[in-house]
């Protein structure tokens, strides 16, 4: 993996931590390999921080029982790689808002003076909405702005906003009055009044479409606040993780006790098949999904070839940038060439208003010096080769036509959709499936969500982008995306013969165990 640009912390509900068995927790550990376990508030959970701190590596800490001895602020000392260099920093730790009320001088000056403290840990703090005054609110900004030092931004988390959240809250410092709310936050925060108290506020609670009792969040930290905030789901750990394994089956297992991967190659189909709506080939599938998860490696479930393999120069790998998932323009075209190791780029720096001339560049650069060549994607016919096709058949339609006999192959079509291999990644995302088949990206901290709002800003404001970073995120998936072709293209059969014993691999009359693949 490439270098973290700071320390993890995993925010963890405590419903996750108490409702999930401990081999899921473990398996969390090795994976995200957190630096820090913050156990979310504001509720008093005595119980799911003391599993916490038994599971867990990294030391735990959860607000409500943070005590601070001589002050309402406890710190919060994290080990991690920052800046690719084993480090550390401090998080500030408050049991809520009333600790600060009560001694909001001393919080001031302690953030005033100390420079080093990365961020303020306080999870009663959160936005209400008053639907009629087409309003919202933030809890206690009367305390925060006695509390906090103006001039300067004071980075908060606080577990009761989702993950994602983030938003720069200004307030007047006398009366805690909000003067202006900036959700624009990735191209920076722009000069700052120096009679303003300035809290940029970062959830790391439970996301929509998750549930308390399956969103976790895991945050990088750098001495400068926090850089990014990844959602996960916690069923995509542990024994959930596994294909055909949900809550009630995986319980069901646990009654037999069988709780982690490790145990359940241990055990014959027959048993597995013995459970509830399991029927023998799903009994198999889980064994062979669970053997990909455990050793990290693709299998072939087909002798199906792959997309483009049988053509006589490999498929150009193609990954775009848009504003949003319903986009108004496509800011990027990133063209891979496996045969000859080189990358192409087409980028609109200049006027986001007018979606051409970058379809036009591309257009004219693919039917113009590769046109006998296929196009591979990751996910594409949902999106890549969609919102292509009504793009040049909007804005250059004079290539509309030979836009459509190009040769289209899509890898996750291919391995997920149609069932022809088992992927070794937590999620079929392709970032988490070529990091788990060994692909070291550049490590630029981006998604397609943060190109998308930084884009979006630009359109807005003229902010400029990081063009280079953003411009290494497209070339990273394009790259990606041929490491996992290559990885799958030599990947073994699920039923090759074991190498151990010359059986099967999954052979239902005997327990095979995971040193038999």
């Amino acid at each position: 993996m490439p270098a973290r640009a700071g320390a993890t912390v995993l925010a963890l509900p405590p419903s996750v931590i108490a409702d999930r068995p401990v081999a899921t927790l473990e398996d969390l550990d090795r994976t995200l390999e957190p630096d820090a376990v913050w156990v979310l508030g504001p509720e008093r959970e005595p119980q799911a921080f003391a599993r916490a701190r038994s599971t867990f590596a990294a030391p735990a800490f959860h607000p409500p029982l943070e005590t601070a001895g001589n002050g309402p602020l406890s710190r919060q000392v994290i080990d991690g790689g920052v800046g690719g260099e084993t480090a550390s920093l401090e998080v500030a730790v408050t049991p809520g808002l009333q600790s600060l009320q009560a001694a909001p001088e001393s919080v001031s000056r302690t953030l005033a003076v100390d420079t080093d403290l990365a961020a303020l840990v306080c999870d009663d703090v959160t936005t209400t909405t008053r639907p009629t005054a087409l309003e919202t609110d933030l809890e206690g900004t009367a305390t925060v702005a006695d509390a906090f030092p103006t001039g300067e931004v004071t980075t908060l988390l606080t577990g009761s906003q989702p993950a994602g959240y983030d938003a720069l809250w200004h307030l007047e410092p006398d009366t805690g009055a909000v003067r202006d709310v900036d959700h624009e936050t990735i191209g920076g925060v722009g000069p700052l009044a120096a009679d303003c108290v300035s809290v940029r506020v970062r959830g790391a609670g439970p996301a929509e479409g998750y549930g308390n009792g399956r969103s976790i969040a895991s945050l990088q930290v750098t001495p400068g606040g926090v850089t990014s905030v990844d959602t996960h789901d916690v069923t995509d750990y542990g024994l959930e993780a596994v294909t055909g394994i949900g809550p009630k089956t995986a319980d069901r297992l646990a009654d037999r006790g069988v709780t982690t991967r490790a145990e359940l190659l241990e055990t014959p189909v027959e048993t597995l098949a013995d459970l509830p709506n399991v029927s023998r080939e799903r009994a198999r599938r889980m064994r062979q999904h669970a053997t990909v998860l455990e050793v990290g490696e693709p299998r072939r479930l087909t002798d199906e070839s792959l997309p483009g393999a049988d053509w006589h120069e490999p498929p150009l790998c193609l990954d775009i940038e848009t504003d949003g998932l319903s986009p108004t323009i496509i800011w990027q075209i990133g063209v891979y060439d496996p045969a000859s190791d080189s990358y192409q780029t087409f980028v609109e720096r200049g006027d986001p208003s007018d979606p051409g001339p970058v379809l036009e560049a591309f257009c004219d650069w693919l039917l113009g010096m590769h046109p006998n060549r296929a196009l591979l994607t990751w996910n594409g016919w949902r999106f890549d080769y969609r919102h292509l096709g009504a793009f040049i058949a909007k804005h250059v339609p004079y290539y509309t036509e030979e836009w459509e006999s190009i040769p289209k192959f899509d890898l996750y079509l291919w391995a997920v959709t149609e069932e022809h291999a088992l992927l070794p990644g937590r999620t079929n995302e392709l970032e988490v499936v070529a990091d788990a088949l060994g692909y070291e990206g550049a490590g630029t901290g981006l998604d397609g969500a943060r190109t998308a709002a930084a884009y979006q800003r630009f359109m807005r404001t003229g902010a400029e982008l990081e063009w280079e970073r953003h411009e290494a995120y497209c070339e990273d998936d394009c790259r990606a995306l041929w490491h996992v072709y290559e990885r799958l293209r030599d990947a073994p059969r699920a039923d090759d013969v074991s190498p151990a014993n010359g059986a099967p691999a999954d052979d239902d009359t005997e327990q095979t165990g995971l040193g038999d693949f």
